[in-house]
């Protein structure tokens, strides 16, 4: 008797024990989950927000209101700051000013040169672009009526003698997520043999206007490379992009749009005006 209650008690020890084997087997078996590389769309992706990371610290200081002082601007062009993923512009002083790969105009310096394209200088006042190519404004939700951009040629604030400038009215003064902007088609152009994007900007003083913005240019294989501009001001200025800065662009041999995009989670100024001119493709 004694020795069946033995072997019934150390059965019920031995239970658990061998239970517990055969759980930690059937832990072995399972696989590793292994996560799936990074596409290159995400690295894009993560390229913008750490832009977008560095452009927000550094605007975090910028006044909501309008103009910077002009002395600012000449400070900025004697002590250029670069910055990853973005580009800091300064006054043009005249139509003679040439831009520096920092993105600072320096006054009485030759021209770009005759090694460039200009893809957009407006001077028509009428569509297309010098591409051939259509333009207007976007809205990311046309039904709310507290974010909107709107397109106009303007022949009063322009650079230069004559022509027009392209005047853009925005708003992202919503209580909803908001973005809009200026898209403009460049029908499968071939850039591979340019180095930078430049163009004139210029922020209305008494509208008020914001001191960044975001750059996107798009290629027929659906990649957006992105890049943001800040320090704009109310004078206008030359800004010089190297387009490999564009993240996530890796083909430039057919680019099919560009774009500005005005956010509200970066936008100094919610709401006001921005003038654009003489879009152009340029070399070193």
């Amino acid at each position: 008797m004694k020795k069946w209650l033995i072997l019934i008690i150390a059965a019920l020890f031995a239970m658990p024990l061998i239970a517990g084997c055969g759980q930690k087997q059937e832990a072995e078996k399972k696989p590793l989950v292994m996560k799936p590389p990074v596409s290159i769309a995400e690295e894009a992706d993560t390229d913008e927000e750490a832009q977008f990371d560095e452009v927000l610290s550094s605007t975090q200081s910028l006044p909501k209101t309008a103009a910077e002082p002009a002395a600012d601007s000449a400070a900025a062009a004697q002590s250029p700051q670069e910055q990853h993923g973005t580009v800091e512009v300064s006054t043009v002083a005249g139509q003679d000013a040439a831009t520096l790969p920092s993105g600072q105009a320096r006054p009485g310096a030759p021209s770009l040169g005759a090694e460039e394209l200009v893809i957009a200088d407006f001077d028509s006042g009428e569509k297309p672009n010098n591409l051939d190519g259509n333009f207007g404004a976007w809205n990311k939700d046309p039904q709310d009526a507290a974010q909107w951009c709107k397109e106009s040629f303007d022949n009063a604030v322009r650079h230069g003698e004559k022509g027009f400038a392209m005047r853009l009215d925005y708003s992202v003064e919503s209580p909803n997520p908001a973005y809009n902007g200026f898209w403009m088609m460049l029908p499968n152009f071939d850039a591979s043999k340019y180095d930078n994007l430049a163009f004139l900007v210029k922020g209305d003083s008494k509208e008020g206007y914001t001191t960044v913005f975001k750059v996107e240019l798009k290629n027929a294989s659906k990649q957006i490379g992105r890049f943001y501009v800040s320090n704009v001001s109310d004078q206008w200025q030359q800004v010089l992009i190297p387009l490999s800065e564009f993240k996530g662009l890796l083909d430039r041999s057919s680019l099919t749009e560009l774009v500005i995009v005005f956010e509200d989670r970066i936008a100094s100024n919610k709401r006001g005006v921005i003038y654009v001119d003489d879009f152009k493709f340029t070399k070193q």
